[in-house]
């Protein structure tokens, strides 16, 4: 898959994908199973994963490419 996620996008992301596991983990009780915090723990792994990979296939879908 091409590259579609750069600059400020790609640091927005390293951001919040890790800031997203931590709060889930934590304070939205992903660690005693609690479903809202499972769904965020996922959803930044996924956000972590796009940043890593630069690729990020809802921006495919939408035709957006940030990359330089």
């Amino acid at each position: 898959m091409k590259e579609n996620v750069g600059g400020a996008e790609r640091v927005l992301r390293a951001i919040s994908g890790p800031a997203l596991l931590v709060v889930g983990y934590g304070p939205l009780g992903g660690r005693h199973g609690r479903l809202r915090g499972l769904f965020a723990m996922v959803w930044g792994a996924l956000v972590t994963e796009t940043a890593i990979t630069k690729t990020c296939s809802v921006n495919g879908l939408l035709g957006r490419d940030t990359s330089e």
